[in-house]
């Protein structure tokens, strides 16, 4: 539940960040500014002790999360030809994919090992610490890697446009009942988060507004599967070392199909790339509620045979979640019209995020009633969106 509405708290993190790099073209600083916010929310997570907090935290967290994603699909993009922006959305992907893959080990490894030699909640702390470590890192890193604004070197031009500006600005706030720097600040805000949906609305193809609806829709069909599917893996009898490894074989399966992906979308439709690769997800969901009916050990004849055949299924989700992921931006970024390509990113971010809350709840309630049945009540789910 607390991830649930964090997660739905952090949505308009995409659409305000893209939005706001759409009017002002400060992408590297918005990419900045998320990753600090990111490395001070892990920092303070071990130590909070209420579970509003807690929520209020993770919803930071999220919210940072959801705002760097529209704005590193429009730097990777910028200044390629169109033709390229399959690859460079895969590879960009391909990183993510690997980085997910390698905090997957390091977390596991990191807990066990300190929690052998201290207790867990010292074990956990020192990873929470760690991540922030790294994420301070990533922001140096960021830093030195992004390349700087267009014009970043003032000329006579150029400062005749930023005096002009400024003197504009002045004017504005001399008019304003209140000059102090909070009422510039929160009228700043307003401008940009201003949602003008009229203009975007008229501005966005059909195709697009349908694609938003079944995309939608099959995010919350994969939120629906992976709610319900660790306490799933627990109770047909899986130890957690077995259950970590499953979806260590999910992570691995996107992250070495992301480059693959972006070749293929780019040779053929992208939209029934994508639609193929949600029917195939949507059967491996079902495979899934079958072992379930039958019980994996009537199915597979034995406790090994049952880990083979749900990591093959696994593989085959992580395996489609690479031409899912590769396709879907591919579509929004080209579709967008460029002058709000970030807005619509991060609406399309959004959906995900909506998305994934309703269907953790979703997940969730049909779990309680069955596996299986949530299991199939997800299949349907992404079986709509990919033939909408």
């Amino acid at each position: 539940m607390s991830t649930s509405l964090a997660s739905l708290v952090s949505a308009p993190g995409g659409v305000l960040a893209g939005r706001y790099a759409d009017r002002t073209g400060k992408r590297r600083g918005v990419v900045l500014v998320a990753l600090g916010v990111l490395a001070v929310t892990v920092a303070t997570l071990p130590f909070l002790r209420s579970v509003s907090a807690v929520i209020a935290v993770n919803a930071c967290l999220g919210f940072a999360l959801a705002a760097v994603a529209p704005v590193l699909t429009m730097l990777v993009v910028a200044d390629t030809p169109e033709d390229r922006w399959n690859g460079r959305i895969a590879r960009l992907n391909t990183f993510q994919g690997y980085g997910s893959t390698a905090g997957l080990v390091v977390g596991t490894v990191w807990t066990g090992t300190v929690a052998s030699v201290a207790s867990p909640g010292v074990a956990q702390r020192s990873l929470f610490l760690f991540a922030a470590v790294v994420g301070l890192a990533s922001v140096v890193l960021a830093r030195r890697s992004m390349p700087r604004p267009e014009g970043f070197d003032v000329g006579p031009r150029r400062s005749g446009r930023v005096a002009s500006i400024v003197a504009r600005s002045n004017r504005r706030v001399r008019d304003a009942t209140f000059s102090f720097g909070s009422n510039r600040l929160y009228l700043g805000l307003r401008s940009i988060a201003r949602p003008r949906l009229g203009d975007l609305r008229r501005s966005l193809p059909t195709t697009l507004w349908v694609y938003f609806a079944a995309a939608f829709v099959f995010f919350t069909g994969f939120a629906t599967f992976w709610a319900p599917l660790p306490l799933y893996l627990t109770d047909v009898g899986f130890a957690s070392g077995p259950v970590v490894a499953l979806y260590l074989v999910n992570n691995v399966a996107s992250a070495v199909l992301f480059e693959g992906a972006g070749r293929v979308t780019a040779r053929y439709d992208v939209r029934l790339v994508q639609g193929g690769a949600l029917g195939l997800r949507a059967t491996a969901f079902v495979g899934v509620s079958v072992l379930g009916v039958f019980g994996v050990g009537v199915v597979t004849g034995g406790q090994t045979s049952a880990l083979v055949a749900v990591a093959g299924l696994l593989a085959v989700v992580g395996l489609t979640w690479a031409f899912i992921a590769v396709a879907g931006t591919a579509i929004v970024t080209r579709d967008a019209p460029g002058r709000s390509r970030g807005a619509v990113l991060g609406t399309y971010a959004a959906l995900s995020a909506v998305g994934g809350s309703l269907g953790r709840l979703l997940g969730g309630a049909v779990a309680a009633v069955s596996f299986v049945l949530a299991f199939a009540v997800a299949a349907a789910l992404v079986f709509a969106g990919g033939g909408s």
